[in-house]
């Protein structure tokens, strides 16, 4: 069960827009933003660490609950694009610290 809808919810966080700027130009989801503000608020809270990021993406491309509507197709095109960029990432051995720092800064380069 959804709360009612606030004021606040068409309104991007500031912390959205940042994520937005840093994105690529070809990568930035402006329909998705401009249609579903709160779902690329979590996108780019969830953005920080790339294993939740591709989970958040995963569940947003992936029907598991059935019955779902469903994005316009626009909005469907925009999530894979972030999905392929995010995926590109490099993965991290958790035992191997040395240049772990190097590559999240490759990766993510406002960290």
């Amino acid at each position: 069960m959804r709360r009612a809808e606030r004021h606040t919810d068409e309104a991007l966080a500031g912390s959205t827009r940042q994520w937005l700027r840093h994105l690529p130009a070809a990568r930035r989801p402006i329909q998705l933003c401009t249609l579903f503000p709160g779902v690329a608020k979590g996108l780019a809270w969830s953005w920080r660490e790339p294993p939740e990021a591709l989970a958040a993406l995963d569940d947003l491309l992936v029907d598991r609950r059935g019955g779902r509507g469903g994005f316009p197709r626009d909005v469907v095109r925009e999530l894979r694009r972030l999905r392929h960029f995010c995926g590109r990432c490099p993965p991290l051995a958790a035992e191997d610290s040395s240049g772990m720092l190097a590559l999240l800064r490759q990766a993510w380069p406002w960290h």
